[in-house]
């Protein structure tokens, strides 16, 4: 009887060992495909000062103020390019080409053709803050952008000289859509890494022409 529970208990590590390498492997998996190496977090060491906010931090959070400039209902995209000095050399949100009107285009994210929908005319963030610089180059610069680069974007901070990309949010689309961007950032070697805050909270208050911030570290 005690060899047959013996017997039953060693079957049962046997089978649970066998169960945690198996999970093991497909965390493995699972990171290799989800987590690929050029998409490291980026983050640096939080100071007890609280009175001041970091470059990144710094650099992310004008993302999303640029972005408050945006006429799209649905998706407020902001982007900020940075040269080595960490000098703001441009900025940009997603919105209709200039020249044309806020409502003469859509704005909707479906319609009856794709036509009807907003996504042949918006220029995106990135195009925006790419263009929006024309007296100095953009090599070596770094982009933060509050939402993953489309693969559009991708090819356009390539092609215009920036090494260094920093997002802050994934877009809900699907997994492969975000592999054309990841493969030719890969490729052309332009890092591309998740945004990790250092601060809590960031608040803007402007009244009565007084303007004042506060930091939650």
């Amino acid at each position: 009887m005690a060899q047959k529970e013996n017997r039953q208990i060693s079957l049962q590590n046997d089978f649970e060992e066998v169960i945690s390498n198996k999970l093991s492997e497909i965390r493995v998996c699972e990171t290799s495909v989800q987590e690929p190496s050029l998409e490291i977090p980026l983050q640096y060491a939080k100071s007890s000062n609280n009175s001041y906010l970091p470059w990144h931090d710094y650099f992310m959070s004008l993302c999303y103020l640029t972005a408050a400039r945006s006429k799209d209902p649905n998706t407020k995209v902001g982007a900020c390019i940075v040269d080595k000095d960490n000098r703001v050399v441009s900025m940009g949100y997603n919105g209709m080409p200039r020249g044309i009107k806020d409502n003469d285009l859509p704005w909707s994210k479906t319609g009856a053709h794709s036509y009807d929908t907003k996504y042949p005319y918006v220029c995106h963030a990135e195009m925006n803050a790419i263009l929006n610089e024309r007296h100095t180059t953009l090599d070596d610069c770094s982009l933060y952008v509050s939402k993953f680069p489309c693969c559009e974007c991708a090819k356009l901070i390539i092609q215009s000289g920036i090494k260094r990309v920093v997002f802050s949010e994934l877009k809900p689309d699907p997994w492969e859509e975000q592999v054309p961007t990841r493969k030719m950032f890969s490729l052309a070697g332009v890092s591309c890494r998740k945004f990790i805050p250092t601060i809590h909270q960031l608040s803007l208050n402007v009244t009565d022409g007084v303007g004042s911030v506060s930091i939650t570290k």
